[in-house]
């Protein structure tokens, strides 16, 4: 079994990618409720079955993929203070037990309270079939043939 140290030094870097993944999908957000348009990558767009219907639905999916960026990043942050602070008190410092008790206990409710609120704004938008869109453009081929 590998020792303490090493085990934080691997969790501190699973939180730091996490926390990268996590801004990019902020500013992904932010830059939709912005401008109205999508900032996924092309490859993305194939693999959705629906797409949001208008700008407005577009501006409502960026503010629910910004509020469930920040729920996460709070998520990261209370991480990162329970892994210090744990750290400190096994390493044989004072750690704050109340302080930590209560940064946790605040930044978890956070977290939560920003994920629900992305779930509802999520529901509001209306979206577009992918498949029907793509259909429409296609010409319609051997509408008159029989089938003998």
């Amino acid at each position: 079994m590998p020792d303490m140290g090493t085990v934080v030094a691997i969790t501190f870097w699973f939180v730091l990618i996490a926390v990268v993944l996590n801004f990019v999908a902020l500013s992904a957000g932010l830059l939709a409720v912005v401008t109205g348009r999508s900032f996924a990558p092309s490859g993305w767009h194939r693999l959705r079955r629906n797409i949001p219907a208008s700008r407005n639905d577009q501006r409502l999916t960026g503010m629910s993929l910004s509020l469930l960026a920040v729920g996460q990043l709070l998520m990261m942050v209370t991480l990162m203070v329970v892994i210090t602070l744990s750290t400190a008190q096994a390493t044989g410092g004072h750690a704050p037990i109340v302080g930590l008790y209560l940064v946790t206990l605040v930044a978890f409710a956070a977290a939560v309270a920003c994920t629900f609120a992305s779930l509802l704004i999520g529901q509001r938008v209306r979206y577009a079939n992918v498949v029907d869109a793509e259909e429409e453009d296609e010409p319609e081929e051997l509408v008159g043939t029989p089938l003998d």
